[in-house]
């Protein structure tokens, strides 16, 4: 079994990267006092890694590689945390076009969720459309949830109104950020980086999903 530190960037210019239908919604923008907790120590621990160009280890994510899409079995929460904060970034930056040269196909996302048919659809959007990123004291999710390619019935994907929630978190931190997108997408010094292990042969069943699932 062979493993590779990884970026975001690298993994995302390799492969698709889908979340399967049997995984849970994404949790890191959670909205209740003990994922709030972790949320801002992780946003904290990703800013300061970026504007001191230090280096983050984001420990292993594993899965298998089928029909050229990347299925992670174990990554789920960080991998999404990532996508939107390239996605964050690129849109404060002005580097949009970099962003989705690298991730749109076909006017579809290289990063989705397949446990919705409307969380799939929000990504793709979000890379293809996307906003203009607003002043500091307007929430994000606000603007986003104005545009014309929102739909209302999105409001009650548990993963779309976690989506929100982290964007609003990383737009109160990293509003006043700068030159932060050429930090993310280095490949020679990486500062964000995990441990990619492919499992080739490994069975991704429903009952291995959901026993990971119940474990956290």
């Amino acid at each position: 079994m062979k493993t590779t530190k990884y970026t975001f960037w690298k993994l995302i210019d390799e492969h698709f990267i889908e979340i399967p239908i049997i995984q849970r919604d994404y949790a890191q923008g959670r909205d209740d006092p003990k994922t709030r907790e972790i949320r801002n120590k992780l946003l904290s621990d990703l800013f300061n890694t970026i504007s001191k160009n230090n280096h983050l280890d984001f420990d292993f994510v594993y899965g298998s590689l089928i029909n050229g899409k990347f299925i992670p079995l174990d990554g789920q929460q960080r991998l999404t945390t990532l996508f939107l904060l390239h996605w964050y970034i690129a849109m404060k930056e002005g580097k949009i076009d970099d962003f989705r040269n690298k991730l749109l196909v076909d006017n579809n996302s290289k990063f989705t969720y397949s446990t919705r048919t409307s969380a799939k659809d929000f990504c793709n959007e979000l890379v293809a459309s996307g906003v203009i990123i607003p002043d500091k004291d307007i929430l994000l999710s606000d603007k986003i949830k104005d545009s014309s390619w929102f739909f209302l019935s999105w409001n009650k994907d548990p993963t779309i109104k976690s989506m929100l929630i982290m964007l609003d978190a990383m737009h109160e931190k990293f509003n006043h950020c700068e030159h932060f997108f050429e930090k993310l997408i280095n490949e020679v010094t990486p500062i964000i980086t995990f441990q990619f292990i492919d499992l080739p042969n490994f069975g991704l069943t429903d009952d291995l999903y959901i026993k990971m699932n119940a474990r956290g």
